[in-house]
């Protein structure tokens, strides 16, 4: 055994364990040598089968693993699709999907609203869908199938503000865009793009209404004083170079305000849209027709052959315009006062034309309504201060340039103040102050009167209110009341809504009319002055005396108080006769239990014979001027019971 490599120290310690050291193993230590090598092989076998075992059980369950986490995932892809899927049918853009060459694959159902259904959709060509062009009607398509083919081998392509053209829909507005990607797991299937397009019909359709409400009257769709001036500047610009001037023609209603007042404004309203259609019908076709204002229409002639065409369309206009109008059974007659501007190399700015024009229609509301008149530069300069004062007059009644001041009505018996008559004052910075005989009869031409009325009435009912608990005792408000403005159908409503507002009783409002205002129309008077006294408010007759009617006659209608015309004061002492027709009157308005005012006193002897012949109340410059608000608060308060005043104490 000496030869027995001794380096093996494995082999050596598994001899010496088995009790062969050195020397030739006998029959016994030959067994037992065999019987171990055995034992390891037996040992390894089983060592490898366990192995085996443990490789075979882990594999399996590597496998189960495996179809564990490809479920999983097939389900989380199944999951991300159907999201992505739901997402891309909801939104409503329309969107396209499609291949390296430009073939649909996918179509989302906006998409299919918009250029088809979806079985005809995919499959088709790209180009062949977007039928784009710069307008509704254009013959040029702005994609083809080269321009598609680029597209896809470049980057994203975008086309904004176009129409979209499908095959036998109709085009619509719409933006669209091609956003080529690349991704896939071979290269066959790599390219293709998502197809973005956007419906503008509704913004289009937005922005398109937009752009008429600011161009267009929305009453009676012709165009707007704003549009219509840059077409007339234009219009002139043109004739500037070829000398064809123009002619503009401004048409106004006549007695439009009274139409409102008397009728209410849906009339209005329609009697507006039923002119405008008469104009439209009346002119040529190549003239521009628009609404200025209120009842007011203005007509550009261009392109004259002749210099009367403009006064033969203004004849025909005023011809049209006259003709009765038929409202469900209601017939309403106005006229139209029309002006005619003449452009020329002096004159050849919109607004300088339409300002002659307006003087011409000024003067022929001045010269009796229902005509025409033709602009002179040698206007009238009391027709222009017309026209100025009437601006300017519109601009106090909407900017509060009106003011109220009070003149004290005094009963005659106690010696002191028991109402005040109100009474509008208008000053203005270029024109100065204004008589009030002049711009309320302008008011009264210009349709601004009841307008006036209102503004005035809320600044005495306001001033009023203070009045009550300042003198702490009842102080009535006199108001003077135009017949349009008691005509109007809101009258009553608005009166109402004043007196609530500022907390004052009707029974302290007296309403003045003049005796023309029931006689006109008596039925329709009565019945509007019972419905302001069954509200409380008391009724006046103005000026009585001027018409020569009698009491008697006036007796039918709610009358509370009489004021007589200054005529009746006026020369009392000198003229016997008149104190006897004073006093009759006087003992008559008594019999129907009427307060009698007598207006105009101006003298003290006037004043003694009026308390003489009992007359109850006196107003006039003698007993007290008109005070403005803060002065006239202070008599209310005061304990002494007269104001006089003196002659020089200025304009009163």
């Amino acid at each position: 055994m000496s030869d027995l490599p001794t380096a093996n120290d494995t082999l050596s310690r598994q001899l010496r364990r088995l009790g062969i050291d050195g020397e030739t193993p006998n029959a016994t230590q030959w067994a037992a040598l065999l019987q171990r090598v055995a034992e390891t092989y037996n040992e390894h076998s089983s060592d490898r089968e366990l192995l085996e075992r443990s490789l075979e059980i882990s594999s399996r369950e590597m496998r189960d693993l495996f179809d564990e986490l490809q479920r999983v995932s097939e389900g989380q892809l199944a999951f991300e699709r159907d999201r992505l899927q739901a997402v891309f049918d909801a939104v409503d853009t329309a969107l396209l999907v499609v291949d390296q060459h430009g073939i649909v694959n996918a179509a989302n159902p906006e998409a299919a609203r918009l250029l088809g259904s979806r079985a005809r959709l995919v499959g088709s060509s790209l180009a062949s869908l977007l039928n784009i062009g710069a307008t509704a009607d254009s013959g040029r398509c702005l994609l083809d199938e080269n321009d598609v083919a680029a597209i896809l081998q470049a980057h994203r392509w975008q086309a904004d503000g176009i129409y979209l053209r499908p095959h036998g829909r109709a085009p619509f507005p719409g933006d669209c865009a091609i956003v080529p990607f690349e991704g896939g797991p071979t290269d066959d299937n790599a390219k293709g793009a998502v197809v973005v397009i956007t419906d503008n019909t509704h913004r289009v359709a937005e922005q398109t209404r937009w752009g008429w409400e600011a161009t267009h009257d929305s009453l009676t769709g012709l165009s707007n004083k704003s549009a219509f001036m840059g077409l007339l500047q234009h219009a002139l610009d043109v004739a500037d170079h070829n000398g064809l001037w123009p002619s503009l023609l401004v048409v106004n209603i006549d007695w439009f305000k009274s139409v409102n007042d008397h009728l209410g404004t849906r009339t209005g309203d329609r009697l507006l849209v039923e002119t405008a259609r008469r104009i439209e019908q009346t002119v040529r076709k190549v003239d521009a027709i628009a609404r200025l204002d209120g009842g007011e229409f203005a007509v550009l002639c261009e392109a004259m052959e002749r210099p009367d065409i403009a006064v033969l369309e203004a004849a025909r206009l005023i011809g049209a315009i006259e003709a009765p109008f038929h409202f469900d059974g209601e017939v309403v007659h106005v006229t139209a006062s029309v002006g005619i501007a003449l452009a020329h190399e002096a004159c050849r700015f919109a607004d300088k034309l339409l300002q002659n024009a307006d003087l011409a229609v000024f003067q022929a509301k001045a010269n009796g309504r229902n005509r025409m008149e033709t602009f002179d530069d040698m206007v009238r300069p009391e027709t222009r201060r017309r026209i100025n004062m009437e601006r300017a007059l519109r601009e106090a009644i909407d900017n509060d340039g009106l003011s109220v001041v009070y003149q004290p009505i005094f009963d005659i018996e106690f010696d002191r103040v028991v109402a005040f008559e109100a009474l509008a004052r208008w000053h203005d910075a270029a024109l100065g102050a204004v008589a009030p005989d002049e711009f309320i009869a302008l008011a009264e031409d210009a349709g601004l009167i009841t307008a006036i009325g209102d503004r005035v009435l809320e600044i005495a009912c306001r001033d009023a209110s203070t009045w009550l608990g300042a003198a702490g005792r009842p102080i009535d408000l006199h108001f003077n009341v135009s017949s349009r403005q008691l005509s109007a159908s809101t009258f009553v409503n608005f009166l109402g809504r004043v007196l609530k507002h500022h907390h004052l009783a009707p029974e302290n409002l007296t309403l003045e009319l003049t005796e023309s205002m029931f006689l006109d129309n008596p039925e329709r008077s009565e019945n509007r002055l019972n419905a302001l006294r069954d509200i409380g408010i008391r009724i006046a007759i103005d000026d009585f005396g001027t018409l020569y009617s009698s009491l008697a006659q006036l007796h039918r209608f709610p009358i509370d108080v009489v004021k007589l015309n200054r005529q009746f004061v006026s020369n009392l002492i000198e003229t016997p006769q008149n104190r006897h027709t004073l006093q009759a009157v006087v003992e008559f308005a008594a019999g129907f239990d009427y307060t009698v005012v007598a207006e105009g006193v101006e003298h003290a002897t006037e004043l003694e014979v009026l308390r003489e012949l009992k007359c109850d109340r006196a107003q006039g410059y003698f007993l007290g001027i008109p005070l403005p608000p803060a002065e006239a608060l202070l008599l209310a308060a005061a304990s002494t019971t007269r104001a006089f005043v003196d002659s020089d104490q200025g304009d009163r």
